[in-house]
């Protein structure tokens, strides 16, 4: 079953009288419990893209749907609080850059989006639970700067998990660390895949890290070379 559907979605950037297409009329489809590996070099659209599907940015036409739902339609969507619950509902988001507050603990830092997130309501046995998926569980006090890079990539996954998204989107989420940091990270995405039916959609230069998908989708120009 299709949990996400796009077709012909389009992104164009105004620079003066210059129109630079950053999506060009992109179709795809991604089902639940693929992991979707975007690929393609620098410029060619996959975060602009990956950022559309999270319903971070609007696309200037085209047609998105998540679950059956209509977001994106020729230009118009949904109104900001709509779209805020479409993000609080399917997505958990990982990125290259960490994005801890230097002030919390580790645990503190997950319990984030419960902030902003009223009806979010998080308990102890589930704080628990993605620390110990995550292997962080020993360092729940402690601060960012006394962690290494894996582990505060560690505890974004876990921030992202926290509000148990159907879909994870993880837009370079080994950009910052060494090869065997990385190896870590995608074994712990690979595991939530496989055991948690989470939907991935992974953007990477990495081919080997590519490999971890089911689903390719590879990118040029603007434009979807490969789709398979």
């Amino acid at each position: 079953m299709n949990l996400i559907t796009a077709t012909g979605l389009t992104k164009i950037y105004k620079r003066g009288s210059e129109e630079v297409r950053a999506l060009d009329g992109v179709s795809f489809s991604i089902e639940k419990g693929d992991i979707a590996a975007v690929t393609g070099p620098s410029g060619s659209g996959k975060t602009t893209l990956v950022n559309i599907i999270g319903c971070l940015d609007n696309p200037s036409s085209g047609v998105l749907k998540i679950d059956g739902n209509e977001i994106f339609k020729d230009g118009a969507s949904f109104s900001e609080s709509e779209l805020t619950k479409v993000r609080r509902k399917f997505f958990g988001y990982i990125f290259q850059k960490f994005f801890l507050l230097p002030t919390l603990t580790v645990k503190e830092n997950i319990l984030v989006p419960s902030v902003f997130q009223k009806e979010l309501t998080v308990t102890q046995e589930k704080i628990n639970e993605v620390l110990e998926i995550l292997g962080i569980a020993r360092r729940k006090n402690h601060l960012p700067y006394e962690l290494s890079g894996g582990e505060m990539q560690r505890v974004a996954i876990a921030r992202a998990l926290i509000n148990s998204p159907e879909i994870l989107i993880a837009d370079e989420p080994t950009g910052n660390l060494d090869s065997k940091r990385s190896q870590e990270i995608q074994e712990i995405l690979t595991q939530l895949n496989k055991e948690r039916k989470i939907t991935i959609i992974l953007v990477t230069h990495n081919p080997e890290f590519a490999k971890i998908g089911n689903k390719k989708i590879e990118m040029k120009d603007g434009k979807i070379t490969v789709e398979n």
